[in-house]
């Protein structure tokens, strides 16, 4: 970056020092000659370096790195065992309902009144347990997003920052890259060490 600013700086200095000189050495009175032509000014070629550019397919990445497989298979865990909770509490429920309706007219009617409104205390709080866990999943599921994606650029940040790599962009289908050469492509390089730090 230092050295492409440095060349801009270079060639608007020339284009001043052009411009200072071709408005100094025109004539005194400030009207140009019909036949005079003016000289072509010939602006010094410059040879930029080419920045080192490679990509990730992220789509792969996420595919293949396997802190991101045992992440899915803990949240999986979480989600089945509430779910497994959620659907029994949920039957039982029903059931007392459907027990309370058959023998309601055998009931009082504070009975039945006391039974019911015990009933809805339970559907009640069986609502709250519903969106309690799913509000702990989706932050537990943020978590482990967010330290999946601080484990591969800390590791990208080790491994490259020395290299001759300027960035590491991220490519996925659909994303803001429309086109990328298989040629600058890292993904395995990167999925292989990332797995072989977990295996240490």
């Amino acid at each position: 970056m230092k050295n492409i600013s440095l060349l801009i700086n270079l060639v608007l200095g020339l284009a001043v020092a052009v411009l200072y000189y071709l408005h100094f050495s025109a004539p005194k009175n400030g009207i140009s000659t019909p036949t005079a032509k003016p000289k072509a000014v010939a602006m010094p070629k410059i040879k930029f370096k080419a920045t080192p550019l490679v990509y990730v397919n992220a789509d792969s990445l996420w595919e293949n790195f396997v802190l991101v497989k045992q992440m899915r298979k803990e949240l999986e865990a979480e989600k089945k065992k509430f779910e497994t909770k959620f659907e029994a509490d949920y039957h039982k429920l029903e059931s007392d309902y459907i027990a309370l309706r058959d023998k309601a007219e055998t009931l009082s009617q504070e009975e039945g009144m006391k039974l019911q409104q015990d009933l809805m205390a339970r559907e009640q709080k069986l609502t709250e347990f519903r969106q309690t866990q799913s509000e702990r999943l989706a932050k537990l599921e943020a978590e482990k997003t967010e330290k999946i994606q601080k484990t591969i650029t800390e590791y990208l940040t080790e491994q490259y920052s020395k290299s001759n790599y300027a960035y590491i962009l991220g490519y996925s289908a659909g994303g803001g890259i429309l086109f990328a050469n298989d040629s600058l492509e890292i993904t395995n390089e990167v999925v292989d060490g990332l797995n072989a730090t977990l295996s240490k």
